[in-house]
Order: structure tokens, then sequence, then C-alpha cells
């Protein structure tokens, strides 16, 4: 049969499905765009359930978009500690201080407005937009994508910028009727509960009667991501520096590059044919500019990234001469082990400062 389908019944049959079946999520009825906005910037790469439980703690720590604003970036990047991709952390408050200042602390009501602010894409602003303001826009996220590309029988991997184009085209279409927040909304629980990347539970889903991809009998090939290349493993050392006092040596990461303003046990990657202990006193030596000794390897974390794997071996070294130079990092400091918890660090540096005596920290995904 032709698909052409009725944008009115169509929203209908979904907004009665969402009624029914929506998860009751903190920021779901939301509509204080600060409170949605910092869901879905969180949100954008950390699943619900880290969201669930991350999401009522950013906000009884910054309550509002002035707390925010005020705050130090040190307080929100430690705030945001073990969410990982900390870019999102830095641009919150980036935005934060933009819209105090320029909007007088109002936030803005316009898409092109909010797109404009630092670290908003497509998604975040159309999401914006339809929970806040009324407006009917596309959110294209992971799982609108994959609902969209089977329900117009759009071939390609969902993360390709053509496919989410087409997508968004055709949605445009369909939402020329009802409520912005309800198609964004209720697209999405379609995408998580239902319409799942391999096995789609077809017969329970609002949109079945208008789905290419379903009319074909084979909606899990459309709508899946281009396969990815396996992940490469880094080999990276790292010392717990203590000089006679028991303090340690910590580094300031970069305000560029991976991680950028964390703190971290100084170290870096291995070369080529290079022992580790190696590695370990050559990086501690570039970054700072001191001299310390290598001792006993105390543990090997592993931690994940996106593209990548670091395998993290961590050496316990004592400080022996030098002043501390600021070389390869834009600070360093002498601490306690019980002062670590109070900064920000990768989360693959948790498990050390556990190790060493530190208060632990939240165990979350990131």
């Amino acid at each position: 049969m032709p698909f052409a389908p009725e944008s009115r019944a169509l929203y209908s049959r979904l907004r009665r499905w969402f009624a029914k079946h929506a998860r009751p999520l903190p920021w779901r009825g939301q509509t204080d765009p600060y409170r949605i906005w910092v869901s879905e910037v969180m949100l954008v790469q950390t699943t619900v359930a880290v969201g669930i439980k991350r999401y009522p703690r950013f906000l009884k720590r910054f309550p509002t978009l002035r707390s925010l604003a005020r705050a130090t970036l040190d307080d929100v990047m430690k705030e945001w500690e073990g969410l990982g991709y900390y870019h999102r952390a830095r641009y919150l408050h980036q935005a934060a201080r933009i819209i105090q200042d320029q909007y007088g602390g109002v936030f803005p009501s316009e898409y092109d407005e909010i797109r404009a602010l630092p670290g908003v894409g497509d998604y975040v602003a159309a999401a914006v937009s339809n929970f806040c303001f009324g407006t009917r826009v596309p959110a294209i996220d992971a799982n609108v994508a994959r609902v969209g590309a089977r329900l117009f029988g759009i071939t390609g991997g969902v993360r390709n910028g053509p496919v989410r184009a087409k997508v968004y085209r055709e949605l445009s279409k369909l939402m020329t009727v009802g409520n912005g927040a309800i198609w964004t909304d209720a697209l999405i629980e379609v995408g998580a509960l239902i319409c799942s990347p391999r096995s789609p539970g077809c017969p329970s889903c609002p949109l079945t009667q208008n789905c290419r991809a379903f009319e074909k009998g084979h909606p899990d090939k459309y709508g899946m991501p281009e396969a990815r290349t396996p992940r490469s493993e880094v080999q990276v050392a790292c010392g717990i520096i203590r000089r006679g006092d028991g303090k340690i040596l910590i580094a300031q990461r970069l305000e560029t590059g991976l991680l950028p303003g964390l703190w971290e046990f100084p170290g870096g990657k291995q070369q080529a044919r290079e022992a580790l202990a190696e590695t370990c006193r050559r990086e501690i030596e570039e970054e700072l500019a001191i001299e310390v000794r290598i001792g006993r390897k105390r543990m090997v974390v592993r931690h994940a990234y996106s593209h990548y794997t670091v395998r993290l071996h961590v050496f316990d070294c004592v400080y022996l001469s030098g002043r501390p130079r600021k070389i390869g990092c834009q600070n360093w400091r002498w601490v306690r082990p019980t002062e670590l918890h109070a900064l920000a660090f990768p989360s693959a540096n948790r498990a050390i400062i556990e190790a060493i005596g530190g208060i632990p920290t939240e165990n979350s995904q990131s």
C-alpha cells in the first residue's frame, strides 16, 4: 500500500500510546528550559539509567541557571565527574554565563538563539524548543533516527548525515499538527521501548500500520548504524608521586585536547619498544621537569572511550628532586590523599584514588 500517513491520525495513536506507556523519568513533564536543557545535554552521551541518578544530584547542586552561571568551572567539572565527555560541562557553564550576561538570566525562547549557545546542537535546540516553547521541530537523536528511518523506509546508516536529513524532512511533514513535546517524547520512547535496533516489537508499536519497513517485512534491516571499526588499545603509565610529608603530586590537564582541565596523576602514552616504568619516568619529567624514582606497579586500570580503550599502568613513585614546572600541564599541586575527592578527575583515576586512601567517589558510567 502507498505510504501516505495522515498526520493527525498517526499523532493521535502515538499520543494515546505515550500516555499509557511513558516511563516516569525525572525530567519528563518539565517546562523550565534550564532543567530541560541540563537533562538533554546530560543525556547526549549518557545512558538514561545514569541520567536518572545524576540529573537530580546536578540540580540539587545547581538548582537555577543563575547558580550554575555563578559557580566556578572547577565546581561544575567536579559535579560532572564520572559522566564523561567533559566538554559538555564546560559548555553548560559557558552558556549559563552567556544567558546570565546577555539575556538577563532569561533562557532564550527562539530556536536560533538556543542553537547558538555553546555546545548546543540541532537535537538539544529542538528538544528545548519543543518541550518549553511550543514549537514543532524534529529532534533527531539515535532513537528518533532509527524510528524515522523505519517509518519512512529510508535506507543507509543512521549516523549518516544525509539519512538524518531525510528523516528530518519527513518528520517535519508529519509534525504540522499536535504538540511538539509529545511528538518528541513519544518518538524517543517508541525507540527506547519498542523499536529496538535488532528486535523491534512491531505488534505493539503505535506506528506499525504506517511503517514502510514493517510493510516490507524486514524492519530490522532499516535504521541501523554503520559498523564501527574495532577499538584500539593505548598503553599509558602514570605515577603516584609522594614526597617525605606524604603528600601526592597531581597535575591539571591543559585546556585543549582530551579531558581538558581535569586533574590527573602525571604520566602519558607508552612509546614503541619502551618499558612501562620508563614511560612513567619520561612522561613525568617531560610534563613537570622533576626527577622521581619508579617503584612497584600498584595496579592496572582499563577504561573505554568512544573510539579506543586505555590500559593505565599505575606506579608508586618517590619524589627525588626538581621544582615542578608547568610544561605539559596548566597547573600542579601537592595534596593529601584525603583531599583528592574534592577535585575533578577522569573516571579512570577514581580507582587509583580509592586505592591510596582517598575518599571513594560514586561509581557511575561515563
